[in-house]
């Protein structure tokens, strides 16, 4: 009697272990398409054998991931969601410098030859007409450029209060995690879950997640801040700098907080704070400097110089007071503007016909006046192709990120991804045992009610 209820224990237990398996089996099916999923493992394990009991029970289900993949793989993300932000806000300022109509070159050079004109006939009211022209448009694309240009810091300052915003919410989800894992024990699931949150963190903020010994998973910025700490999350905030009016990203933690901008190396946050720092302000810094540049040497020039009246020491644009912000103010000068007359295309004192100054203005054209040494037209150029060259290189840098990525997506799959044809095998196999058992529990069964029905 006592041996056919221990067989009966037996047949119970293996049908519990062998349903598990089913149930696993099953649920890796299920999840085969599931973004992030880990398929899992049923742990079966012998029970001590004969004289004693014998038989199996299956341990909590595992899921099949590696710890070290998965930093490498938020690593690349992080990268990669950088590289995809940066050559996006930099195609962008591309198109802000070198769109917006004619080029800031092109226009230069239509100016200059409407100069060299003027020069040929300077009496020519409509030549001079023509010229203060080409000088109202070259003043109005540039002015364009700048609006473009602070339009981009603009936008970078719009993503990255919404991407800080973003990011303190996915820290809080990742502490909450923490801490169902640390209720719940190890759920294969909420481990797939919290890898997803940290993923999605990292391509917002960079940065690297471990997993500490007692299963709770830190967050931590390039910098060392902290942003979850098991199930304790800080938040990410920006603020306004008095000094720029940029977005400063900050992590608070109670009454501390601490300035990170800088120390977010990753992430799309990295890329518009990169950009808006470096690029954007580089483009605008340069565009400040060749509208100075235009500015101060046509007006050395110019005022040396007589208009129709005879009259010198005017200026052609307005007189810039400094480099920074040059292109946003940079304007004709108004009693130019309003009578093209005053054009000094002549010597002082020359008379009406001479052409010296308007000689020394189209001269100004291929002399190295601009900064660096360089001639106006090719410093303008040179400003459009290093922005240029910014963007190509992040689109480089984004598609060498990709093709990483996908490799470790690739062996993530190989370790963790679900073999349809191996689960279903696996099912086979788990239904054929669960089978055998149900067959074996009902033998038990009858040759108990045979025994006792004899008793």
């Amino acid at each position: 009697m006592s041996d056919l209820m221990s067989l009966l224990s037996i047949g119970a237990a293996s049908l519990a272990a062998q349903n598990s398996g089913v149930a696993v089996a099953s649920n890796n099916v299920a999840n085969a398409n599931t973004v992030g999923y880990s398929r899992e493992r049923v742990d079966l394990e012998a029970m001590i054998g004969a004289p004693n009991l014998g038989g199996v029970r299956s341990n909590d289900p595992q899921r099949y991931a590696d710890e070290l993949l998965g930093n490498r793989i938020r690593l690349a993300a992080g990268s990669l969601a950088m590289a995809k932000s940066s050559a996006s806000a930099l195609a962008d300022l591309q198109d802000a410098v070198s769109s917006n109509g004619a080029t800031v070159d092109e226009q230069l050079a239509t100016l200059f030859s409407d100069l060299g004109q003027v020069s040929a006939s300077p009496t020519d009211s409509s030549l001079r007409d023509q010229a203060v022209t080409a000088q109202r448009e070259l003043v109005a694309g540039i002015r364009r450029r700048a609006a473009a240009i602070d339009d981009q810091r603009q936008q970078a300052n719009e993503r990255i209060i919404d991407n800080s915003n973003g990011a303190s919410q996915l820290a809080k989800q990742l502490a909450s995690f923490n801490l169902q894992i640390q209720k719940n024990g190890a759920d294969p699931m909420l481990k797939d879950q919290r890898d997803q949150i940290a993923t999605q963190l990292s391509q917002l903020v960079g940065g690297s997640a471990h997993t500490d010994a007692n299963g709770q998973m830190r967050f931590i910025l390039d910098g060392g801040a902290v942003v979850v700490d098991g199930v304790a999350a800080s938040k990410i905030e920006t603020a306004t700098d008095p000094t720029t009016g940029n977005a400063i990203v900050q992590v608070v933690d109670g009454a501390t907080r601490r300035d990170v901008t800088q120390q977010i190396a990753g992430g799309a946050i990295g890329a518009d704070v990169s950009a808006r720092d470096k690029s954007i302000a580089g483009a605008a810094a340069g565009l400040d400097q060749l509208a100075y540049d235009i500015s101060t040497k046509l007006n050395a020039v110019h005022a040396g110089n007589a208009g129709l009246d005879g009259v010198n020491g005017r200026n052609m644009f307005v007189q810039p007071t400094q480099v920074a912000g040059a292109a946003a103010s940079m304007a004709v000068d108004p009693a130019l503007d309003a009578d093209p007359s005053k054009l000094a295309a002549a010597a002082p004192g020359a008379g009406p016909g001479d052409n010296t100054g308007a000689l020394a203005l189209y001269n100004l054209a291929s002399q190295g006046v601009a900064a660096g040494g360089k001639t106006l037209g090719n410093a303008a150029i040179d400003l459009a192709t290093s922005v240029g060259t910014q963007a190509s290189n992040a689109n480089s840098d984004a598609k060498g990120d990709q093709i990483i990525s996908d490799h470790l997506a690739g062996l993530r799959d190989s370790l963790s991804g679900v073999d349809v044809q191996e689960e279903l095998t696996n099912l086979s196999k788990f239904q054929n045992a669960s089978s055998a058992m149900t067959k074996l529990i009902s033998t038990i069964d009858a040759m108990l009610g045979d025994f006792i029905s004899k008793v």
